[in-house]
């Protein structure tokens, strides 16, 4: 091969190795695809870090801390239904462990039964649909540990039971072995 193929060679190979590395990207068909301007992408994170930020600062809150939270959260919540930062907010409040006002089940219903004519951002939707799984394990953990409790208090009761019966035979067994030992002699008239 000449220098002259061999240039023509590594020019082809060049040009289809380029060629593969750029390819060509089609939008989506899907109507529902808009294009989301980068306002509206700063507004969707800040958001989503706003509520992060919130429920990290919850985590460090005593809990007279959190009941002052709860209340005041509970207040703003019911006065301004209609904003989805303060539902979302109220629902990480109530969905925290081992507080007075946890009630699992009403962020999850407060979550499942979204109104409609609250908007919410791609990633609060997201972050709500990870809510309502996170929550629904959550309540089906605490049934099965509940379940389970339950169990262990009838095993225990059981075991109670057959102690207190093998201390009653083995209450027998020592009075046979007392009876065998010290046999009662008859006076005969």
């Amino acid at each position: 091969m000449n220098v002259a193929s061999k240039s023509l060679l590594f020019s082809i190979f060049f040009v289809v190795l380029i060629g593969c590395t750029t390819a060509t990207t089609y939008p989506s068909p899907d109507p529902a695809d808009k294009p989301v301007s980068q306002q509206d992408k700063l507004d969707q994170y800040d958001t989503l870090d706003e509520l992060m930020l919130y429920y990290g600062q919850l985590q460090k809150k005593n809990a007279a801390q959190l009941v002052a939270e709860y209340n005041s959260t509970k207040k703003h919540f019911n006065r301004k239904n209609s904003d989805a930062k303060s539902r979302l907010k109220y629902i990480l409040l109530i969905s925290l462990p081992k507080t007075s006002f946890t009630n699992i089940q009403a962020a999850l219903d407060l979550l499942n039964n979204w109104p409609q004519d609250i908007t919410m951002s791609t990633n609060v939707a997201d972050f709500r649909k990870l809510l309502i799984s996170l929550l629904r394990e959550q309540q089906i953990a605490r049934a099965d540990a509940k379940n389970f409790s339950q169990k262990l208090k009838a095993s225990d009761e059981q075991i109670q039971a057959l102690e207190e019966h093998i201390q009653t035979l083995q209450n027998r067994i020592d009075a046979i072995k007392n009876m065998e030992k010290h046999p009662i002699r008859r006076i005969t008239p």
